[in-house]
């Protein structure tokens, strides 16, 4: 539970307007003595006082509070980027506020606690070609985790999908493949995948269809399955289990569950350390909009 004003107060044995002025750094001012000045900072110590962002903010400081806004908390990927963000944040004395967006199509009602809490700015994690919600935070340091529009006012940190997309396609065509199919959702991430796994293909002279995970005959036929996240590729391999078949599949991102699926999944690790770094830095120092591309890994497992 917070300690309030009052509860100093209480402890110490003085009024609330005593305490108010000590916490404020505005007790000299009026002649409080010292020694009580020492009292009253002791016991906000020890009691864990902590001023509220509310408070903070009208007094023209930061609240040390960022706002996370996640596309889709189904997703695994987005769960290790935030045990990155909450990491740095202990660490610097931040606080974040979490919100969600239902069907990546944000109401009103999502974005009221990020209002509430009068964050310093905002940490966008997933990928949208337009975000029209974004003019209510204006004047606020934002940084993305994945692509947005060019024009974009914040500091887009993504994976360099064109480079990721070599990786694959080397890779593949090491392995004796020919062509593939890109199986990926109607999603604005998964459409630049494809288009990256197009443009690298055809400089190898590799064949692409696009598909979607609910496409018929999947289990069919020699191409490989390059699937734009390791949750879709863990489908595509059960769907093979299932027909008795075999194909190489390869995912992307890395979640945990990757590398313990049965068989291995072969992925494009992203570099959630680093850009988690990036993002955080980009809103506490208020840097303004530019991308920035980091480049990922491939990982061989035995999905290939």
């Amino acid at each position: 539970m917070a300690v309030s004003q009052k509860q100093i107060a209480e402890r110490v044995g003085v009024s609330i307007a005593l305490v108010s002025r000590v916490l404020s750094g505005r007790a000299r001012e009026v002649g409080i003595a010292e020694a009580t000045i020492a009292r009253v900072l002791a016991a906000a110590e020890e009691m864990g006082y902590v001023p509220s962002a509310a408070a903070l903010t009208l007094k023209g400081k930061s609240s040390r509070t960022m706002g996370v806004v996640v596309y889709d908390f189904r997703d695994p990927f987005f769960g290790t980027v935030i045990e990155q963000l909450q990491g740095l944040a202990h660490g610097q004395g931040y606080s974040l506020v979490l919100a969600g967006f239902k069907g990546r199509h944000p109401e009103e009602s999502d974005l009221a606690p990020l209002h509430k809490h009068a964050i310093d700015g905002l940490i966008i994690l997933g990928s949208a070609d337009r975000s029209e919600w974004l003019e209510g935070f204006s004047g606020m340091p934002v940084a993305r985790i994945g692509h947005g529009a060019p024009d974009e006012c914040s500091v887009r940190i993504a994976v360099d999908e064109a480079d990721a997309a070599r990786q694959l396609v080397d890779h593949l065509r090491s392995r004796g493949c020919g062509a593939c199919a890109y199986v990926g959702e109607p999603l604005f991430a998964h459409a630049l995948r494809f288009r990256a796994l197009e443009q690298a293909a055809a400089g190898l002279g590799l064949s692409v269809e696009r598909r979607t995970p609910a496409s018929p005959d999947l289990a069919e036929g020699d191409a490989a399955l390059v699937c734009a996240t390791d949750t879709i590729a863990m489908e595509m391999l059960r769907l093979l289990h299932d027909a008795g078949r075999t194909r190489p599949v390869t995912g992307f991102d890395d979640i945990p569950s990757a590398a313990r699926f049965i068989p291995p999944i072969t992925t494009v690790r992203q570099p959630v350390e680093e850009m988690a770094k990036q993002a955080f830095r980009a809103v506490a120092e208020g840097a303004g909009p530019r991308e920035v591309l980091l480049r990922g890994w491939l990982v061989a497992r035995g999905s290939t």
